[in-house]
């Protein structure tokens, strides 16, 4: 607020630039007057943080006012990144050098490993429960999940395929089909072209595929026959059930 108002915005705009670079230079506060003619500060500006106490005159430019009161100086920094680069070093070398086998004591029952040839066993400790094998659902947790693929030019239909569609889906031509459904995602393009299970995706398209005309009329010929004997089973009942007369 000891800025007047005219000069207020662009000082406090200076003092903050100013001050982040010095900060990132490791300048220990010093401004150059190179900078302030890099960044274009208001020439107000400079003189207006002197006079409100924020900086001081250097030869060369300006100095943040107690910079070492609220930033590390140069030296403390450049000291502090050689420690941890020579702690960094320590800790690579470390990881390097090879483990010292275990030096284990034959006939201990707490715990303790034992060598036994090729690899070590444990000895059964009493206050420690029995490891169990992970449950199926521990298991697939911590598998791996399954990544779609798309199809294969090559893709063919298996015996049980074709049985299965023998089934589920009489009339249908199944090398026409194959052969669409083929054709189909190897020009489907994006996320959409990748499958879990190609076999799952042909039996999909396999029962939404229509039967030729001719099939169809068999279907529907089929069908009509099952429909009229199921009334004449209806009616053979019927007759034999007794006749109820009823006077009116």
């Amino acid at each position: 607020m000891k800025i007047p108002k005219r000069a207020r915005f662009g000082a406090a705009g200076l003092w903050a630039v100013a001050g982040s670079w010095a900060a990132d230079q490791l300048t220990d506060g010093h401004v150059p007057n190179y900078m302030l003619t890099e960044w274009g500060a208001p020439p107000a500006a400079p003189e207006s943080l002197v006079e409100a106490g924020l900086w001081e005159r250097a030869s060369d430019g300006y100095v943040f006012y107690n910079w070492h009161e609220y930033q590390p100086s140069k030296q403390d920094v450049d000291a502090e990144r050689a420690a941890s680069r020579e702690r960094m070093r320590d800790l690579r070398a470390k990881r390097k050098q090879p483990k010292p086998p275990e030096q284990a004591e034959v006939g201990d029952v707490f715990g303790r490993t034992v060598p036994n040839s090729s690899e070590s066993v444990r000895n059964p400790d009493p206050t420690r429960p029995i490891p169990t094998r992970p449950t199926k659902e521990e298991a697939d947790a911590s598998s791996p999940r399954k990544r779609g693929t798309r199809i294969s030019e090559d893709f063919e239909i298996t015996d049980p395929m074709k049985q299965w569609a023998k089934t589920k889906a009489p009339g249908i031509d199944l090398g026409i089909e194959t052969e669409k459904f083929i054709n189909f995602w190897i020009a489907k393009s994006g996320k959409d072209a990748t499958k879990l299970d190609w076999a799952a995706t042909w039996r999909n398209w396999i029962l939404n595929a229509r039967p030729a005309q001719g099939q169809r009329m068999d279907h529907s010929a089929r069908g009509l026959a099952k429909g009229m004997a199921l009334l004449q089973e209806y009616d053979a009942q019927q007759q034999d059930q007794p006749f109820l007369e009823i006077e009116g």
